[in-house]
């Protein structure tokens, strides 16, 4: 019996921000999870998925250093780099490897509701449904209702999913804000977007 939780956070995380940060900190407590992990994505991601133009990638090195500073102060959060590391590609190869490399627990894979309008044409979706539990993190109030009731990949599988609300205060957050006022250089704005930690190291590189 699979009594224990893992939540697996997914995201590019280009650079972290308070929202990535806070929200995988209430995952774990409000889904009683043992602990929480952050799955970077690989560079192939940025450009296959997201289209990101290679200026708008914040060097790996840096985003693991933030990552990492983001660890040592949250004790329950591990990274798992084997996306980056080209271990794995795909979230259902990503999360049977977390399976085996943690056996006895659950897997939760979260992300935000926004994505869940393309989750039919995910690599081996069904199968990810029937072993492992997607938490939809509900942003900018999105309606669900209409995707549960029309599409089968809801419809089947009511059971494989758990919604959660994000909080008010992380709704307006996003790395592309924190770009965008990195540019400016625009520190007041990053206090908002991300933590103090991130702001120095940003500086230390020199970015600001």
């Amino acid at each position: 019996m699979e009594n224990k939780r893992i939540v697996v956070f997914g995201g590019t995380f280009n650079p972290l921000s308070r929202a990535h940060g806070d929200l995988i900190r209430y995952l774990v407590k409000h889904l009683k999870c043992e602990k929480g992990i952050l799955l970077p994505t690989g560079n192939v991601f940025f450009h296959s998925w997201k289209n990101f133009q290679e200026k708008e990638i914040m060097p790996l090195s840096i985003r693991l250093e933030i990552l990492n500073e983001y660890k040592k102060r949250n004790k329950n959060i591990d990274i798992e780099l084997i996306e980056v590391e080209g271990k794995t590609y795909k979230t259902y190869d990503s999360l049977t490897y977390l399976k085996e490399k943690y056996p006895g627990y659950k897997i939760l894979f979260a992300f935000g509701s926004e994505k869940a309008d393309e989750l039919d044409r995910w690599y081996r979706i069904e199968d990810i449904l029937k072993e492992f539990k997607i938490v939809l993190i509900r942003r900018n109030f999105d309606n669900l209702d209409q995707l549960f009731n029309e599409k089968d990949i809801f419809k089947n599988f009511k059971d494989s999913y758990i919604l959660v609300d994000s909080k008010d205060s992380l709704q307006d957050i996003s790395s592309t804000k924190i770009r965008e006022a990195i540019k400016r250089k625009d520190k007041e704005s990053l206090k908002k977007l991300t933590y103090t930690y991130v702001i120095n190291l940003l500086e230390k590189e020199g970015y600001l």
